[in-house]
C-alpha cells in the first residue's frame, strides 16, 4: 500500500516512558468524539502497537528505535477522522517523533496528508542478487537498538532480548562476552524490517543479513554496554 511521510522537527527527545500517555490521550480524543473505542498497546521489541479498536479504525505503530510514529489503516472518511489525524500530528511532534508515516488509499487522502506536509514514499522493490557481505553493516539507532544497513541503506532494526541458546562458532564467543556485561543471561536480538527499507526482502536474504550481522552487532552492542558501564 502506498505511503506518505511528513517530517517533524521534534520539540524534546523521545521518551518511551510516555506511551501509556499516549494511551490514555488516544483514549480521551475517542470518548471525546463519542466513538467508544478503547486503545490498547501492543508491546514489542522495540517498538508499541496502538489498536484503536475493531471497527475499522486502524492502529499506531511507535518505533521508538527509528523515532516514528506509523498511522495504518484508517480511513479519512469525514472530519472525525481527520480531527484524530491531525491531533497525531501534534501529539507526535511533541513526543519527540522526527517523522509521521501513514498509509493512503486514496487521491483524497493523499492531498490531506500533503496539505499537512506528507511527501509520497515509493514502494520498496525486490533486491536483486545474493547478499554481500562486505556490504552488510550495523550502526547503533537509539540506546541499544541497531540498524543494519547494505549498501548504506536502512534493511533491518535490531532489538536486544534474552534467550535460550548461544550462538555457534566465532559469534558465541561476542555473545559470551556480551552477557557478562548485560545481564548474565544468553542474548540473542529481535529483527524487524527498517521503516526506510528501500526493498522487499526474501527469506534466504533475510536470512543472510542477519547472519553477516550478528558478530558486527554483539560486538557493537558490547562496546556500547561498557562505555555505558564507565560512565
Amino acid at each position: 500500500m502506498p505511503w506518505m511521510e511528513i517530517e517533524l522537527s521534534p520539540r524534546s527527545e523521545w521518551n518511551d516512558d510516555c506511551l501509556e500517555d499516549w494511551a490514555q490521550a488516544l483514549g480521551a480524543f475517542l470518548t471525546e468524539r463519542g466513538t467508544g473505542v478503547e486503545p490498547k498497546i501492543l508491546m514489542l521489541p522495540g517498538y508499541h502497537v496502538v489498536q484503536l479498536g475493531e471497527m475499522g479504525n486502524g492502529e499506531l505503530t511507535l518505533s521508538g528505535a527509528e523515532r516514528l510514529v506509523i498511522l495504518d489503516g484508517l480511513a479519512l472518511k469525514g472530519n472525525e477522522e481527520c480531527d484524530f489525524a491531525r491531533f497525531v500530528v501534534r501529539f507526535a511532534r511533541q513526543m519527540g517523533a522526527v517523522g509521521v508515516c501513514a498509509s493512503i488509499s486514496s487521491s483524497v487522502e493523499r492531498n490531506f496528508w500533503r496539505k499537512l506536509g506528507g511527501v509520497i514514499q515509493p514502494d520498496p522493490v525486490p533486491l536483486r542478487g545474493s547478499i554481500r557481505k562486505g556490504n552488510v553493516n550495523v550502526k547503533q539507532l537509539a540506546k541499544y537498538s541497531l540498524l543494519v544497513t547494505y549498501k548504506d541503506e536502512p534493511v533491518l532494526c535490531l532489538e536486544p532480548i534474552a534467550c535460550n541458546i548461544h550462538a555457534p562458532g566465532v559469534v558465541s564467543l561476542a555473545q559470551r562476552r556480551l552477557e557478562k556485561e548485560y545481564g548474565k543471561t544468553p542474548l540473542g536480538f529481535a529483527s524487524r524490517v527498517a521503516v526506510h527499507c528501500p526493498w522487499d526482502i526474501n527469506q534466504k536474504q533475510w536470512n543472510d543479513f542477519l547472519s553477516f550481522s550478528r558478530l558486527q552487532a554483539f560486538d557493537l552492542l558490547s562496546d556500547l554496554v561498557f562505555s555505558s558501564q564507565k560512565v
